[in-house]
């Protein structure tokens, strides 16, 4: 007890030593730092909760690129990572590392994780294309070039959910591109009509 009054009298003869403006500056400033911490705190939480959750009913859910802070790619990761059996992606561009972080996360949880990649967007065998890092990852992937251009973008996830768009799973795409994602959630009978289109492109497709 002893000691708090020391340090509450040194503090006060602090204050009293400096300007009074100075010293109603150090008195509040303090007090409305941790204030206005406390109220972005609770901001980034509900924004993130609101992000975050995952529709029990039919929904739509868009985002766009590359404003505000790369909520299309956001969306892209939210999806997947609320997969609970599996995966599936169709892809014209893959070089997004949170995509295919997502991707691998999905793997590593057991997930059935499978993608089909345009062969000549997303090169193989040099070690440093997302194709051979989900292929590191166990993320089964196949190439498609069958067409000038596998231009789809889109996924489905456990036979229910389908994200699809403008947006490609790419650095440029979050980043600098005007885009847009969309995800239908809990919409069973475009997710099978997805898939149908899903399994023919990676049954044409080369390891």
């Amino acid at each position: 007890m002893m000691f708090r009054i020391l340090l509450g009298a040194i503090c006060l003869c602090s204050m009293a030593l400096l300007p009074a403006s100075a010293a109603r500056k150090a008195a509040r400033h303090p007090v409305a730092d941790a204030m206005t911490t406390a109220a972005i705190g609770l901001a980034a939480n509900a924004i993130q909760s609101r992000l975050s959750r995952v529709p029990t009913e039919g929904q739509i859910e868009i985002a766009f690129a590359p404003l505000p802070q790369r909520s299309a790619e956001r969306l892209v990761i939210k999806v997947i990572d609320a997969a609970e059996t599996s995966v599936f992606m169709a892809a014209y561009q893959m070089t997004s590392k949170p995509i295919a972080d997502a991707l691998c996360r999905a793997n590593a949880r057991g997930l059935a994780v499978s993608a089909v990649l345009d062969a000549r967007s997303n090169p193989h065998g040099n070690g440093n294309s997302k194709r051979d890092y989900l292929i590191g990852c166990g993320v089964d992937v196949k190439a498609d070039a069958r067409y000038p251009i596998m231009h789809d973008k889109f996924i489905i996830v456990d036979g229910k959910h389908v994200e699809t768009g403008s947006f490609n799973y790419s650095f440029a795409a979050a980043e600098r591109n005007a885009e847009n994602a969309i995800v239908v959630w809990n919409n069973v009978a475009m997710a099978e009509k997805y898939n149908v289109e899903f399994d023919r492109l990676f049954a044409e497709a080369a390891d």
